[in-house]
């Protein structure tokens, strides 16, 4: 039902970005429509980098004079539909602008949109002195926004573009809002559709929910909605597969509560729980996991995938020994083969797959480096940065994750037995502690190939790179702490060998 009800949003509520829009457009005299997500952020008051612009014009050449004002660059989005992305080199903004022919008003554009929390426009053409904006509102998007609902403006919003499934679980997330029940039962009829959308569009969404907070509540709501295992099959059989009596979850659960468990590590907000106060950090903390790593995702946002994937060689791996006991043996090989393709299958950068692959592969391998109730050694804290490099620090921080999603909520509990878990949280405080810091090659200094060549006559080849980690061990571990002890550690070796 159209909404005829006029509704104001203070103007104060819009970003100075979208003040230097309607500049343009009220100078030159074209009419033009904010639209969209940042007319939502500015319903909520939230900030938002990302604007559209509808222009009620077919001249497609008012984008790059657009762009020209703002000093920025116009760049074709979508030539076919007559889309402009401007994008500007000193910040984040971007503004993408479309066309409406001369038989459409912004109202029939609006009708057609997702939904409707994404429906509501403002005019550019509005002077900025005003106090109040008014809104354009013709699905009544802006009482969904009261009511903190998600809703499609119809069922055919899916068969127009299938990724708009996804992208309602994905504002979900973002917002905290409740999907409503129509939308999730045209969901659910549409699901199949999604097989027709391309994979790096499946991939960007997915990344997005996954970036967002309270990752375990929108994969339970994909999972639900039958739409987790439609992205990510192997996942199916991880479901009603039983774990020793030390997990509380089957591996279905226990993947989606890891990330869970994640966030609750990494979170930013104080914790009050005697569990996570055990947990070590290190220097960067604040920083290092919300570097951009790769595909536009940061480690933690990569991290979180690790962490869904982690035991997906674990179905395959199942056996059961004569005394009852459940093994997994390998679970994390066959299951960096089986992430492998899932990150294939989904267009992910190869660097990117390497991070997740990596992960999945060694993530059980902080807690295997020395035996139950010992502290690693140097050299086996050497060993793991060498073999790790760049997912070192990040393992360590799935297999915390892991470690809790076995115990699950128990784990927070006041009364809960945590002197194991403070004795796995010191062994990875013993691995993180014994990292040299900002010199990763440190071991490598001390002596080199040409070296040993040199002085001990050696020709080049594996004998030389064997010894050259001989003696990074060692120097590691402080038994050797100059060149002249290296040279002597050398040929002590070569003794031994001959």
């Amino acid at each position: 039902m159209k909404n005829t009800k006029e509704i104001y949003i203070r103007t104060s509520n819009l970003s100075t970005n979208v003040l230097a829009l309607k500049r343009f457009f009220i100078k030159n005299k074209i009419e033009a429509y904010l639209v969209g997500g940042a007319v939502r952020d500015a319903c909520l008051n939230r900030d938002t980098e990302d604007l559209d612009v509808v222009i009620a014009s077919s001249d497609i050449s008012l984008g790059l004079k657009l762009a020209i004002a703002l000093k920025g660059k116009c760049i074709p989005l979508d030539p076919v539909r007559n889309i402009d992305r401007i994008v500007f080199p000193k910040n984040e903004l971007t503004v993408d602008v479309t066309y409406l022919n001369n038989s459409n008003t912004i109202e029939d554009d609006l009708i057609k949109r997702d939904f409707t929390i994404d429906s509501i426009a403002i005019s550019l053409n509005q002077s900025e002195v005003d106090a109040e904006t008014r809104l354009i509102d013709p699905a009544n998007g802006f009482a969904d926004l009261e009511n903190h609902l998600i809703k499609a403006t119809s069922e055919q919003a899916f068969h127009c573009d299938p990724i708009r499934i996804l992208r309602g679980v994905r504002l979900s997330a973002q917002l905290g809002f409740a999907i409503d029940d129509r939308t999730e039962k045209w969901i659910r009829k549409s699901i199949s559709l999604l097989l027709n959308v391309s994979k790096e569009r499946v991939r960007d969404e997915l990344l997005k929910i996954i970036s967002s907070p309270n990752i375990a509540s929108s994969l339970y709501k994909l999972d639900s909605l039958g739409l987790l295992t439609i992205i990510i099959p192997e996942l199916e059989n991880c479901k009603d597969v039983e774990q020793p009596g030390e997990h509380c979850y089957d591996v279905f659960k226990h993947s989606l509560e890891t990330p869970r468990m994640l966030e609750l590590i990494l979170s930013e907000v104080d914790n009050t729980s005697r569990a996570v106060k055990f947990i070590p950090r290190f220097e960067r903390w604040e920083t290092f996991f919300q570097e951009i790593y790769a595909d536009g995702a940061t480690r933690f946002t990569l991290l979180k995938l690790a962490g869904l994937l982690h035991d997906i060689g674990k179905p395959q791996t199942k056996t059961v020994e004569s005394d009852g006991r459940i093994r997994f043996l390998g679970h994390g090989n066959l299951g960096a083969e089986t992430s492998q393709s899932i990150m294939d299958r989904l267009r992910f950068s190869k660097k990117a797959s390497n991070y997740v692959t990596s992960i999945v592969k060694h993530h059980l391998r902080p807690s295997q480096l020395a035996p139950k109730g010992l502290m690693p050694s140097k050299k086996a804290v050497y060993r793991y940065y060498r073999d790790l490099g760049e997912v070192s620090i990040d393992t360590i921080y799935i297999n915390l994750s892991d470690y809790m999603a076995a115990k699950g909520d128990r784990i927070l509990e006041s009364r809960f037995d945590l002197s194991d878990w403070e004795r796995h949280c010191k062994m990875a405080a013993t691995i993180l502690n014994n990292k040299q810091k900002d010199d990763p090659d440190i071991y490598l200094r001390i002596v080199n190939g040409y070296d040993l060549m040199s002085e001990l006559g050696l020709e080049p080849g594996p004998f030389v790179g064997k010894l050259i980690d001989l003696i990074s061990e060692s120097y590691a571990a402080g038994e050797i702490n100059n060149r002249k002890e290296a040279i002597d550690f050398a040929k002590t070796v070569i003794k031994n060998e001959s």
